[in-house]
């Protein structure tokens, strides 16, 4: 009975060195994103995940593929002309 209760030992201490490893993993992945999203700089990316997710938007809105609803990126912007030239043309 003794050897059964030793062997019964020894494999809780292998399990939980496993989960010892396995939380040590996760913590160490846990880290590696906290550190990706601080090094991103989401204030510089602000405009262009907005663009995205508006695009992600109209697409599952009209549940569409390919082209969406949606103007192209260029024509959203005010585009300067040099003084003297005709926009009417």
């Amino acid at each position: 009975m003794e050897k059964k209760d030793e062997v019964l030992e020894e494999r809780k201490v292998v399990a939980f060195e496993s989960m010892a490893k396995s939380f040590s993993r996760m913590a160490d992945a846990m880290e590696e994103r906290n550190d990706y999203t601080q090094d991103i700089g989401l204030v510089e990316w602000s405009d262009r995940l907005e663009w995205y997710i508006n695009e992600f938007y109209q697409i599952f809105k009209t549940k569409t593929v390919g082209s969406t609803n949606r103007p192209k990126r260029g024509s959203e912007r005010i585009e300067e002309t040099p003084e003297g030239e005709d926009t009417n043309s």
